[in-house]
């Protein structure tokens, strides 16, 4: 059964997530040494799956080995407050270099984004163990509906082959392409129309 995520879920999310995204291009080209990467990983997704689980735009399965984490059109900012407690490992002081490329890569997706009203598919993750089974479909669908019903379209990034032929398959199409700087890894934007 697909739900929406609870404050008290975060962590176990946030451990999906790494494991879904150990081979990422992105996830590598900010992360790329192996014994570092499940220390860091909560500082880069706690706070994102925080905001999303407090806008009501986080689904997840209820064993949490897939999530889906939309942002409404506009990408309004959600208020954490003051108070939020930090996921394990959350608070991280990342060297010059990785803060380098979190700049670039903030700053060429918001570059390359439509400037149309879209629902952005921001992150979708299976565990490795759960993949292949119609979880990520069934994820999607909650933010096709409420895209359909806005008359809007949906939009992501990926960056693999791969991934831009499964969300063809789901009704997305290639709108741009990219590399990002500092050596980083070649992106595809695609978008699922109205």
């Amino acid at each position: 059964m697909i739900r929406l995520a609870r404050e008290d879920d975060l962590a176990l999310v946030c451990r999906t997530a790494m494991r879904a995204f150990i081979d990422d291009p992105v996830m590598r080209w900010l992360i790329p040494d192996d014994d570092e990467y499940e220390q860091v990983y909560p500082s880069l997704f706690g706070g994102m799956f925080r905001r999303w689980t407090q806008d009501q735009t986080l689904w997840v399965t209820d064993e949490l080995v897939a999530f889906g984490g939309w942002e409404r059109p506009g990408r309004p900012e959600v208020d954490l407050g003051e108070d939020i407690e930090y996921l394990p490992g959350e608070k991280v002081d990342h060297p010059a270099d990785r803060f380098e490329r979190f700049v670039a890569i903030r700053e060429t997706l918001a570059a390359v984004a439509p400037e149309e009203e879209h629902w952005y598919l921001n992150l979708l993750g299976t565990h490795p163990d759960w993949q292949r089974r119609g979880l990520g479909r069934t994820l999607m669908a909650k933010g096709f509906v409420l895209a359909d019903e806005a008359g809007v379209p949906c939009y992501l990034e990926t960056e693999t082959v791969a991934n831009v032929a499964y969300y063809r398959h789901h009704g997305f199409e290639v709108s741009r392409e990219w590399d990002l700087p500092l050596e980083g890894p070649h992106m595809w934007g695609m978008l699922r129309p109205a």
